[in-house]
């Protein structure tokens, strides 16, 4: 294997028929020295028919359910080049794991050159028709997408076997070998990619390639962030044929406003950003609400491209579409679900992350522990309190993935991430933002805590163990703000119904409760217990 490639995973090739992706892979494995497997052949094997006996005797479910279990197979390996069938990874619980330990790089081509292709061969189970190029788009469209979801693109018109499996092989030698690919199912059975590793940033152009953006790519970024990442991501996005500009706003939840939507609006229009081209939100949570609202609502629509730079922006904002902007009135009063193309996560952009401001990132990873992830929790505990590996970035990464595919809209599971909210957004408002958001989400932890064990919903040990881990991490958990003044401010809150304030409570470390009420005389006792 060549020294310069440090990913150790599955390096897995997909896309339509006639794409080329078994001799591409065989050229790949190749190159790299590794061996080749196609899931089509493991299927024959397994079974003792080919793929077409298999759909003309069994049918096409019970050939996917072949699949299903040649994945879970895959899943569990490392180090080799696959070329799956086509269809393979329409089916979401595909993709998830199959990117468990794998990178999938989506092979396409133009439909006359797949026509072309495919004519060669008899064996296509799906393209034994009268009019095999209606079927072939009509197949594509149904695919668009969940083939759209995938980290990598490469489009093999007009390209020899060799020079695609080198442009693959260039794809794998820019990932690093902690990376991991996380992907996310929206309602509409697509999806998209969180690619999460050091020096991503670099390989941003590379990802977008092949995907049908036009050459307009409008980066949304702020002071701060531009001086330390915009001139990489520029650069990756050039070397690729992008023709980027790029909007710097004043970094900060000040920034996050009605007024500076309009003048986005207005930069996107002067530069001549159309539907074809695409939003990319360099940046924090700030910029990714932001940016996000913008290319919702401009035109009814643009692509959004999601590049966080916080350890809070990853872990949490800019997972699971929610994006808006504030009103005087309180936080994230007006806003839009927009679910990006790809979110892009460099993990060196920590290196450069103020203390405090990676502390506001750990809160919320400590919150999805306390949701869904006791292991996680225990880590926490036991762990380096300034730990920013790939791998626990990914795990509290995943605990919100799971809860937002299950309710991408927040009709209902999706509300225990809100734990800690409801305080901590009040507290912010009383503050005037003076309180960063991980701080008083920390608080908001704390009081939550305290608020299960009161009500009975917890064991005490349970509230210490909350409290005892944010203080050890660094996180405030007590405020001065005057306990009257929080409760009117949570009366406004967008979680409130019917004038009742809603909490999530928690039951133990992994299990919460959404939609609790608590008594006045409750709410009003804990706040006051934890002013200093």
């Amino acid at each position: 294997m060549p020294s310069s490639i440090t990913y150790p995973g599955n390096i897995i090739l997909t896309g339509f028929m006639g794409t080329g992706k078994s001799v591409v892979g065989k050229r790949l494995a190749a190159l790299l020295g590794r061996n080749f497997l196609d899931t089509d052949t493991i299927i024959e094997q397994g079974s003792g028919k080919s793929v077409a006996a298999i759909f003309s005797q069994e049918g096409e479910q019970c050939f996917r359910g072949y699949e299903k279990e040649v994945c879970r197979e895959l899943s569990e390996t490392r180090g080799f080049v696959i070329a799956t069938g086509g269809g393979m990874l329409l089916d979401p619980e595909n993709r998830k794991l199959l990117s468990r330990n794998g990178i999938i790089i989506r092979l396409d081509a133009s439909i006359p050159t797949i026509l072309h292709r495919t004519q060669r061969h008899q064996h296509r189970p799906l393209l034994n028709c009268e009019d095999s190029e209606q079927r072939i788009k009509s197949l594509l469209a149904g695919r668009s997408a969940a083939y759209a979801s995938l980290p990598f693109h490469v489009d093999t018109t007009g390209m020899e076997p060799d020079e695609t499996a080198h442009r693959a092989l260039n794809i794998v030698r820019d990932v690093d070998g902690s990376s991991q690919f996380i992907p996310v199912k929206t309602h509409d059975r697509g999806g998209y990619t969180i690619v999460l590793g050091p020096e991503m940033l670099r390989t941003a152009g590379t990802m977008l390639r092949d995907r049908g953006i036009s050459s307009k790519c409008m980066v949304v970024t702020d002071d701060v962030v531009a001086d330390k990442y915009l001139q990489i991501l520029l650069g990756s996005l050039k070397a690729s044929g992008f023709n980027p500009e790029a909007c710097i706003i004043r970094s900060g939840e000040p920034s996050k406003n009605l007024s500076e939507v309009q003048k986005l609006y207005e930069a996107f229009l002067k530069y001549g950003l159309d539907r074809s081209g695409a939003v990319i939100a360099l940046g924090g949570g700030v910029v990714g609400d932001l940016a996000g609202f913008a290319a919702a609502t401009y035109m009814r629509g643009v692509h959004l491209v999601q590049c966080p730079t916080t350890l809070l922006a990853m872990v949490d904002s800019s997972v699971g579409g929610k994006t808006g902007v504030d009103l005087p009135q309180g936080k994230n009063l007006v806003g839009a679900f927009k679910q990006p193309l790809i979110t892009i996560a460099d993990t060196a952009c920590l290196q450069t992350l103020p203390h405090k401001e990676f502390l506001m990132g750990m809160a919320e990873s400590i919150k999805h522990a306390v949701i869904r992830d006791p292991e996680l929790f225990e880590h926490f505990e036991k762990a380096n309190p300034n730990d920013s590996g790939v791998e626990s970035i990914a795990q509290s990464i995943r605990v919100k993935v799971d809860t937002v595919e299950q309710d991408p809209f927040e009709s209902g599971l999706r509300e225990t991430l809100n734990l800690g909210h409801t305080v901590g957004h009040a507290l912010e408002k009383c503050s005037n933002y003076s309180l960063l958001h991980g701080e008083a989400v920390s608080i908001g932890l704390v009081a939550a805590a305290r608020l299960s064990s009161e009500t009975g919903l917890c064991e005490q040990t349970v509230s210490q163990r909350v409290e005892a881990l944010l203080e050890r991490v660094g996180l405030p958990v007590r405020h001065t703000m005057d306990p009257q003044e929080l409760v009117v401010a949570m009366t406004s809150d967008k979680k409130t119904r019917d004038g009742q304030i809603r909490f999530v409570l928690i039951r133990s470390i992994g299990e919460v409760q959404y939609g609790c009420s608590v008594a006045s005389g409750v709410l009003l006792h804990v706040l006051s217990e934890l002013r200093v």
